[in-house]
């Protein structure tokens, strides 16, 4: 999503939800600065109902810069690095602006070390709110309209810099309940090994606060027998070995060793009142709680927070295809993916992505893969159906032509991935991004088309 067209800098605060008072006051302590200053600060901004997950990757890519409020260590913070993993690209083209503040008597997040910190304390805020007023370009390089607020005062800039001192916790305190839609929750104390991801053995957690029978309808287990473990849910839905599962214990593995990560792009297809496996979800890892550790003990394979004993799985609904449209419909959102999920999400990253060791050749591979089940399974790409959709401008616009071209680029992106070319790869990108163009323009026309004919 393209940033929007105004003079507005727009500041994503990312907070865990026990420190949502804190986040408020920082919202009120930046927008105080200047009325072109607009804070998100996600248990505010977005109503009931929304769909949560969606609304927080627009805003996301709408910000200007990411703000995460880093309290203490002894928290969980995975939530905060799936919203930052999302803010964050590895290539140089398309850095985006991250600011840590932090308690100054902890250390800031091991995986933003390398990224701007701004202890919470009021010499260090005013030389940063400063520094967003009067030098906006250094704080975030996306923006281009020079100096966000050239007359600041000191004494404006001495009175945010307190509230937000003043707003810091200076101790421990409980965590608020916020409980997503359709979270599982599994008990993972006991377990070994979790180094390939979430142990098949790990018990899932039952009643108020964990796993609702509400959720356990998506595996059809709502009802029988209980002491349910993941693999039970798992095999529910033909998950061992599906891409979702795999995306899902990279993630987990990312979050032990404190890493940043990227969202889960797969999907799977979940139970619609123990019938038929009729609802698409994707999983997001929301939480892992650890055991406490020592004052000065060293890294683990786990990371600095000790062995993980409890992991919170959410499951967001998603937009399935539906038929009313038939393959018009399907042709559209195939073609929309492959731009949102191959294209846009890979495209001129490929080399930056190989040099921070990330296993990017095997994403876009497994990308391609999951654009073409759901292709598959709705016949979108069957000759016959391309011939009814496209009728005389499949031969005549030489979308048949254009079809041929596409299925010989695809195979030179796989050859191109198996021999680990990674010029070869960006240059079939390229000339897959060309061509879905043509097909997101011309199935969009069809779609409309077809719609004004049911009429």
């Amino acid at each position: 999503m393209p940033r929007l067209p105004d003079d507005r800098f727009r500041i994503f605060v990312s907070h865990k939800h026990e420190n949502h008072a804190l986040a408020v006051a920082v919202q009120q302590a930046l927008e105080g600065l200047s009325p072109k200053i607009e804070c998100f600060v996600s248990g505010v901004n977005i109503s009931a109902g929304a769909d949560w997950n969606r609304e927080i990757k627009n805003r996301l890519a709408q910000s200007h810069l990411l703000l995460l409020l880093f309290t203490r260590p002894t928290a969980t913070w995975d939530w905060c690095l799936f919203e930052t993993g999302l803010f964050t690209r590895p290539d140089m083209d398309d850095v985006s602006a991250v600011v840590c503040i932090f308690d100054p008597n902890t250390p800031s997040p091991s995986p933003l070390a390398s990224l701007q910190g701004v202890p919470a304390d009021v010499e260090s805020l005013e030389r940063f709110l400063t520094d967003l007023c009067l030098s906006t370009w250094r704080v975030s390089d996306d923006w281009r309209l020079g100096a966000l607020v050239p007359r600041i005062r000191p004494v404006q800039i001495g009175k945010a810099a307190r509230k937000i001192v003043a707003a810091f916790p200076d101790g421990p305190h409980a965590e608020t309940t916020y409980h997503p839609c359709h979270r599982v929750v599994l008990d993972l104390r006991g377990l070994e090994p979790m180094e390939a991801g979430i142990p098949d053995a790990a018990r899932v957690i039952e009643g108020p606060g964990a796993t609702t029978e509400f959720t356990l309808s998506l595996f059809n287990l709502a009802a029988g027998r209980r002491a349910l473990t993941w693999g039970d849910l798992l095999d529910s839905v033909d998950g061992r070995d599906a891409a979702w599962r795999a995306q899902l214990d990279r993630r987990f593995v990312s979050a032990l060793k404190e890493e940043l990560f990227t969202p889960i792009t797969a999907t799977l297809r979940a139970w619609n009142q123990g019938r038929r496996k009729q609802r698409v979800v994707k999983p997001v890892l929301y939480r892992i709680l650890r055991e406490p550790v020592s004052a000065g003990a060293p890294t683990t394979a786990t990371g600095v927070h000790g062995r993980p004993t409890e992991v919170t799985l959410v499951f967001d609904p998603q937009v399935a295809p539906n038929r009313v449209g038939g393959s018009e419909l399907s042709l559209v959102r195939v073609n929309a993916r492959f731009r949102a999920e191959v294209i846009d999400e890979f495209s001129g990253t490929v080399r930056a992505r190989v040099r921070e060791g990330l296993p990017v050749l095997d994403e876009i591979r497994e990308a391609v893969s999951l654009v073409y089940d759901e292709a598959n399974t709705y016949g979108v790409f069957d000759e016959s159906e391309l011939r009814r959709v496209y009728g005389d401008d499949y031969e005549g616009k030489g979308l048949r032509a254009l079809g041929e071209r596409w299925d010989a680029t695809l195979q030179a992106l796989d050859a191109a991935i198996s021999t680990a070319d990674l010029q070869e790869v960006e240059a079939n990108l390229a000339a897959l991004r060309e061509m879905n163009s043509t097909f997101c323009l011309e199935s969009t026309k069809h779609y409309l088309r077809a719609l004004e004919h049911s009429g």
